[in-house]
């Protein structure tokens, strides 16, 4: 965009200007109409292209403009010089426009360039080209080039990334043995070692800056395995990994928020301290998995496979493992507020100072599980398999035992104030008794509340 200030009044000038600007607008025509017409050139290429041409055009069309003006002002002067000598009179106008030429020796340039961080470079088509190279040090330098761009280019960050994203798909299917979906008896020692340029390619995914993306957009890593990959502090927030296979996978202290891993083998994996905040285990399989310390408030669980699977001390606030596995798990210190464990298997488990705070546990497996010292406190434990179950020192005020099995239930100083053991089976007055409660403990109708509850502690 040019500030030009000619005069109206000279009419050579006028001109002038109607026929640079004529021209410029004709060549600019020309060239963008031959660029769009070019079928060699992609979409992007033919943008760049025509930036450039135009940026170019402009700047040599404002060259041409001042050296006309200069040109004119030389002729203006020369010519009141000649009559100021001769003794002739010199009009107002042609002062006039001489006082303007003058002002226009100082005229200034001003035009848009497009922002290079909107350019598309050109070893970005180049390096997408070496990501099919059937060397792994080509393909590597093609990965590290484009997270270069993307920081150079945040606009076309998400692009890269979804590049990469889908170089990792086509280069790491998963071949889902049906023979092998429950195999307990698979090790780490049989996980094999990911390729360096898929590793590389999730490294990048994993550390670029999300708040340059578009907002509400999922990347698609649906089917991949990427077995024994390093995903220490990453960030794969929104991620769709379903259907694939992370055996064996370090993300510690990784960002998962939100992340679907709805039917993925994650046996074996690291989530040590991960954020995996409102993360989908739909059908997940986390045998063996560890996740202590892990952010998991509002995770799904639904029919999940926790077996054998760490989770200490983990946050699990309004979790819901509806008809998970969770035998043998270990869930001590884990925070299960509010969570729904609803039919789920919980035998011989690990709850060992637990919070089940209305947690929900109706119809739940808790066989041989160990919860002392837990709190379950208004939890829901109508129709509850506890036989053999170590409830000792637990926190059992106002819980709803209705219906639940405690064969050979260990409650020694456990708190049943207020709790309802109604239709309870196999409950007998010598576990009671070692049990404490008050006058608001409900129990079935062949027992009675044992003087040491109304005693003064």
């Amino acid at each position: 965009m040019f500030f030009v200030n000619i005069p109206s009044s000279a009419a050579k000038v006028n001109l002038s200007w109607q026929l640079i600007t004529g021209l410029f607008m004709f060549i600019l025509t020309l060239i963008v109409l031959l660029i769009l017409d070019n079928q060699n050139f992609v979409i992007e290429q033919k943008i760049e292209y025509i930036t450039h041409i135009v940026t170019a055009v402009a700047a040599i069309s404002g060259l041409v403009i001042i050296t006309y003006n200069v040109h004119c002002t030389r002729l203006l002067v020369k010519e009141i010089q000649e009559k100021q000598n001769n003794g002739s009179t010199i009009s107002s106008a042609k002062l006039l426009l001489l006082e303007k030429l003058l002002e226009n020796q100082d005229i200034q340039i001003e035009f848009s360039y497009t922002n290079p961080s909107n350019e598309i470079p050109e070893d970005f088509y180049q390096a997408l080209g070496q990501l099919g190279n059937e060397t792994p040090e080509a393909r590597l330098g093609a990965i590290y080039t484009l997270e270069q761009i993307a920081k150079d280019s945040p606009s076309k960050q998400w692009t890269i990334i979804e590049t990469l994203a889908a170089f990792i798909r086509e280069n790491t299917p998963f071949m889902r043995d049906e023979e092998d979906l429950d195999d307990d008896e698979l090790g780490q020692e049989e996980l094999i070692l990911l390729p360096t340029d898929i590793q590389a390619a999730l490294t990048v995914i994993g550390r670029r800056d999300i708040t340059k993306e578009p907002a509400n957009k999922k990347l698609d890593l649906r089917n991949v395995d990427i077995t024994g990959a390093d995903l220490t502090g990453a960030n794969f927030q929104n991620t769709d990994f379903t259907g694939s296979c992370l055996q064996g996978c370090l993300l510690t202290q990784a960002n998962l928020q939100a992340v679907d891993f709805s039917e993925v083998d994650m046996q074996y994996a690291v989530l040590y301290e991960a954020n995996l905040i409102e993360a989908l285990f739909y059908e997940a399989n986390l045998q063996s998995a560890v996740l202590p310390k892990a952010n998991l408030t509002k995770a799904v669980f639904y029919q999940a496979n926790l077996h054998l699977a760490t989770l200490y001390d983990a946050n699990l606030t309004e979790a819901v493992f509806y008809q998970a596995n969770l035998e043998g798990a270990n869930l001590s210190d884990a925070d299960l507020k509010l969570a729904n464990l609803e039919a789920c298997n919980i035998s011989q488990a690990n709850l060992i100072g637990a919070n089940l705070t209305g947690a929900n546990l109706i119809g739940a497996n808790l066989e041989n599980a160990s919860l002392s010292t837990a709190c379950l406190t208004e939890a829901i434990l109508f129709e509850a398999a506890l036989s053999s179950s170590n409830l000792s020192n637990t926190t059992l005020t106002h819980a709803n035992l209705i219906g639940a099995n405690l064969t050979n239930t260990i409650l020694q100083d456990a708190d049943l104030s207020g709790a309802d053991l109604s239709r309870v089976i196999n409950l007998e007055q010598q576990q009671l008794e070692q049990a404490q409660g008050n006058t608001n403990t409900t129990l079935p109708q062949h027992l009675t509340h044992p003087e040491t509850w109304f005693l003064p502690h």
